[in-house]
């Protein structure tokens, strides 16, 4: 497949890139690009590329930007309900944490997906997922988080691998766990802490494994915050995870500094 005539076509050649080379898109005016087996092959001017592969099945860009998906590797996709009410108290001033001592936050969310059924959450999620792809999300990475505790979040996973073979969006799921103390454990964060370590963990590589084979294991995150999961707990959490083989995120720092990057 050649696709031809971009007016743009954005190449990002050269790997990842750090501090000003981030602005470097590797732009080509009136680009063209081959595809073969579901591989780039060629970039190059449409000129060139219409008089190299002439045979070619070809797409016309009608002079429209070409450019690679974006890929997210931050999302919650699966969740329901709705916080709309917390954004007067944002405009008084209350800050996230504040919002979520206060039962909001999080924990509201968590509520409101505890209830909701699969069908629910599967249309929700999929309206999400459809619209990530319409504005050229390609790969995404995906949390449970909204369950907290282990069959639901399991519930939420699988879900999500539901949507994954339904989407043509490449999906990749996070086991968030630990996104917030749960009110059943409301002030006693060691032992919702202890619970992952010793049940949500285990049970989650073994249910994995029997419904999912040969697909890699989840990610497994942490949201590290003083009033969520400390670093002592978070570090507890992201350890045994590796034990285990799961490759590893973490919300680090993003209210205070507490050491959550350099765990990293």
């Amino acid at each position: 497949m050649l696709i031809h005539s971009a007016s743009q076509l954005v190449c990002l050649r050269g790997g990842a890139q750090r501090g000003s080379r981030l602005g470097k898109l590797d732009i080509l005016e009136d680009g063209a690009v081959l595809v073969q087996d579901g591989s780039i092959q060629a970039l190059g001017s449409s000129r060139d590329l219409l008089r190299r592969y002439p045979q070619e099945d070809k797409i016309d860009a009608l002079q429209r930007v070409v450019m690679p998906g974006f890929v997210d590797p931050h999302t919650h996709l699966i969740w329901a309900g709705d916080r709309s009410n917390e954004f007067s108290m944002r405009l008084e001033g209350k800050s996230y944490m504040e919002i979520m001592a206060a039962g909001g936050g999080i924990n509201a969310t968590v509520q409101a997906t505890r209830l909701a059924s699969d069908k629910e959450l599967k249309v929700a999620s999929t309206q999400r997922a459809w619209s990530a792809l319409k504005h050229g999300t390609t790969t995404l990475e995906a949390k449970s988080g909204y369950a907290l505790t282990v069959d639901g979040e399991l519930r939420l996973l699988q879900v999500l691998m539901q949507l994954r073979d339904e989407i043509p969006l490449d999906i990749l799921p996070t086991f968030l766990g630990a996104h917030a103390v749960p009110p059943e454990f409301k002030d006693r964060p060691a032992e919702y802490t202890n619970l992952i370590i010793q049940h949500a963990l285990p049970q989650l590589k073994e249910w994995w494994h029997m419904h999912y084979p040969h697909e890699r294991l989840p990610f497994v995150d942490v949201f590290c915050e003083p009033a969520v999961f400390n670093l002592e707990q978070t570090r507890v959490i992201l350890s045994t995870a590796k034990t285990l083989g799961f490759p590893l995120k973490i919300h680090a720092d993003e209210f205070e500094n507490i050491g959550g990057a350099s765990l990293a």
